[in-house]
């Protein structure tokens, strides 16, 4: 399995000379689940043009956990963006340093009451510069799962979305857990299912344990979808380029269409 969303760091002293003891056990952890690569997410602070610790020192950092760890994973660097109108600038200003596994995909938050009215203007532009979204926890979002033709515009237009096993597990509630199932269920080859983990222990969120919920309900070759192939592809920019050739990827072009049609439904008397 491929999780695309760990936050090893969450919390850990901002250096990079960490206390490695909680995240060594968050690797091991997912190592006895079956977990291959790991994404080791930090969040972008919003009202921040800067990370909180450097790129480099970051990179020492998870350069340094992984020889502790040794080749029973492979880890990666990412961040989750917490949604801001401008965000597009501070992305196209980093790149590569900021998306996740240093592909083309972008980890991006949204409030979970109210969803912001530009959010297709961001995709479009985000897309205009080389970059694709992917939409952390949209299940927990009480605004999307309201207004689920929204999201499916979105998926429409290359959007892709990670669901928390969490979730899928019903740890984050019915509501959560229901919609959360039904995205697993509809938008197959859009949606992959990430840890979200944030420490070790017993109630530490486990990917197996959601595998083994939609294992049940999907089958092994959704199964397979979620947690390997759709994330594999993320991570590979060639691979995804490759599924856009064969169409499974939206145009920004439909997309500019999808918001001026929102706009004049919004500006209409």
């Amino acid at each position: 399995m491929i999780d695309l969303r760990c936050h090893l760091f969450d919390g850990a002293p901002v250096r990079a000379a960490a206390d490695f003891t909680e995240p060594l056990e968050m690797c091991r952890q997912a190592a006895r689940e079956g977990v291959q690569t790991i994404v080791a997410v930090e969040r972008w602070e919003t009202a921040h043009d800067e990370p909180t610790l450097s790129f480099e020192a970051s990179r020492q950092r998870l350069e340094q956990l992984q020889s502790e760890v040794g080749d029973a994973l492979r880890l990666k660097q990412g961040f989750v963006f917490r949604f801001q109108p401008e965000l597009d600038s501070v992305i196209e200003r980093y790149g590569s340093n900021v998306t996740l596994g240093g592909g083309k995909h972008v980890l991006i938050s949204l409030p979970a009451v109210r969803t912001p009215a530009g959010a297709e203007e961001l995709w479009e532009r985000l897309k205009q510069r080389g970059f694709n979204v992917v939409l952390a926890g949209p299940e927990c979002s009480h605004d999307l799962r309201r207004k689920s033709g929204r999201l499916e515009d979105w998926l429409a237009c290359g959007v892709k979305l990670q669901l928390n096993a969490a979730s899928i597990t019903g740890a984050y509630g019915r509501e959560a857990q229901r919609f959360a199932l039904h995205c697993a269920r509809e938008y197959r080859g859009r949606v992959v299912v990430a840890s979200h983990a944030r420490a070790g222990g017993e109630r530490a969120p486990s990917l197996a344990s959601a595998r083994e919920a939609l294992r049940r309900q999907l089958g092994r070759k959704a199964v397979e979808a979620l947690f390997q192939e759709t994330p594999a592809a993320i991570l590979e920019p060639a691979r995804d380029e490759e599924r856009e050739e064969r169409g499974t990827s939206g145009s920004p072009r439909l997309l500019q269409q999808i918001f001026r049609l929102r706009k004049a439904a919004t500006d209409a008397p």
